[in-house]
């Protein structure tokens, strides 16, 4: 948990807090096997997410950058927003709080102008600028490097060291979905088309990728809600390539994404008769089981898909 003074200010969201527990448990083990200290924002609300955005865009901002203040508000310009969703709406807020209305354009001006009459009433104080920093989960654990290399070498240098069994037994293909680099206001931390960004972090733990294919395609996302149908097509695709590429697992970092491809595999073997056992687990669950973590304690059993059935 946080130390004397957090620097971090982690910013679950909601599905993290309910659906998707194992993730957010992950995470925060990962967090403090690493050393990071962090502290959950006080009293944060929802984001607005995509029906907020699409309905009143005013008022998507206002719910983002109220989170925003409240981790200002905490000592901390650095946030970790590890839902995609979350990630790109206090993006877009931080870059509305973060530049000067004279630097920005028309609409944008007009959208920074509601915005601080917005936070103006729910009690805040607005400043001219902002410079907050907010992490996906993604560039955040790439700029830590180093520290998960060094943790991976002192865990492997303990005498009586071996491998995890199941890290031993998945081969991994890293799907990366379609939402975490092309919006205009996300960090371009990575390839937009061919992002290795998880190849690269999962190589410091000694642990080779298999080559996929369609890692930045869509698995349906929210589609699931009002036309399962395309989401059952796209996240058979997906499971296909996976398998296609001599993978027999995928590592992903969006909630949305893992429980199309997990949860709703069962229903893609029924509509397809297919019979894919494919798990599909988190890349925060894969570097915590490499760097120490039980299975347990990340919360492998979670998973519709049971790994187990690899081992």
């Amino acid at each position: 948990m946080a130390q004397e003074k957090a620097k971090i200010a982690y910013y679950p969201g909601c599905s993290l807090n309910s659906t998707s527990l194992d993730y957010n448990v992950s995470i925060k083990k990962l967090l403090d096997v690493l050393g990071i200290a962090y502290e959950e924002i006080q009293d944060w609300n929802c984001c607005g997410t995509t029906p907020a955005h699409h309905t009143n865009e005013a008022l998507s901002a206002a719910l983002s950058a109220r989170n925003l203040l409240l981790a200002k508000q905490m000592g901390c310009d650095t946030i970790l927003s590890p839902c995609v969703s979350c990630y790109n709406k206090l993006s877009h807020a931080a870059k509305l709080l973060g530049t000067d209305a004279q630097d920005m354009h028309d609409f944008d001006q007009k959208a920074k102008k509601q915005l601080t009459a917005d936070l103006e009433e729910m009690g805040f104080r607005v400043e001219q600028s902002y410079s907050f920093k907010n992490y996906s989960i993604l560039n955040f654990l790439l700029d830590k490097r180093d520290l998960i290399r060094k943790k991976y070498e002192q865990v492997t240098q303990k005498e009586g060291w071996s491998p995890p069994p199941l890290l031993s037994k998945l081969s991994l293909a890293c799907y990366y979905g379609c939402a975490l680099l092309r919006p205009k206001h996300a960090d371009k931390f990575d390839d937009v088309e061919n992002p290795t960004s998880m190849e690269q972090l999962l190589a410091e733990v000694g642990i080779a990728c298999k080559n996929y294919q369609f890692k930045t395609e869509c698995c349906g996302a929210i589609l699931s809600l009002t036309n399962k149908d395309v989401v059952l097509k796209l996240s058979k695709d997906l499971i296909e390539m996976t398998l296609d590429c001599g993978a027999n697992s995928l590592v992903v970092f969006c909630q949305l994404c893992q429980q199309n491809l997990d949860l709703r595999q069962s229903q893609i073997n029924r509509y397809y008769k297919t019979s894919y056992r494919v798990p599909v687990l988190y890349i925060t669950q894969i570097l915590g089981m490499a760097l120490g973590l039980s299975e347990k304690e990340v919360m492998v059993d979670r998973l519709f898909v049971s790994p187990a059935s690899l081992m």
